[in-house]
């Protein structure tokens, strides 16, 4: 069994703007029409992309905000791996964070927040040492 990070991103993002973000971390980034997927390096986290045509609500409970998603990463990855995994999802977001100005919410299985992107910038909620 598989345990889920779900990494919703407003609408206007593009997979060409999270391939650009996959290419500077040395990761494959070849895109094909709205559903892409890969693995993390050294910690056996699958994920996967889907562009929505229509903007969607963001799933992520107790969170509301006035933007909706347009795409939507899912991690998976089983618990054993779940610390080191949690570090290449980060070292992802920061990156992206860095380089776009989209908001997204990471969320645990859409239950739990662990990393907000909003105007004030990148907050870990939930920090990994």
């Amino acid at each position: 069994m598989s345990l889920v990070m779900v990494l919703e991103i407003e609408s206007g993002v593009t997979l060409d703007d999270v391939a650009f973000t996959l290419r500077s971390l040395g990761l494959p980034s070849d895109v094909d029409q709205n559903i892409w997927a890969g693995l993390l390096p050294g910690c056996r986290c699958a994920f996967g992309f889907k562009q929505h045509a229509v903007p969607l609500a963001l799933g992520a409970r107790g969170m509301q905000v006035e933007w909706s998603v347009g795409l939507t990463v899912t991690f998976h990855f089983r618990a054993a791996h779940m610390l080191r995994s949690l570090h290449e999802i980060y070292r992802l977001i920061e990156v992206f964070a860095k380089q776009h100005r989209y908001r997204f919410v990471l969320s645990f299985q859409y239950e739990r927040v662990y990393a907000v992107r909003d105007e004030a910038g990148l907050d870990l909620v939930w920090k990994i040492s």
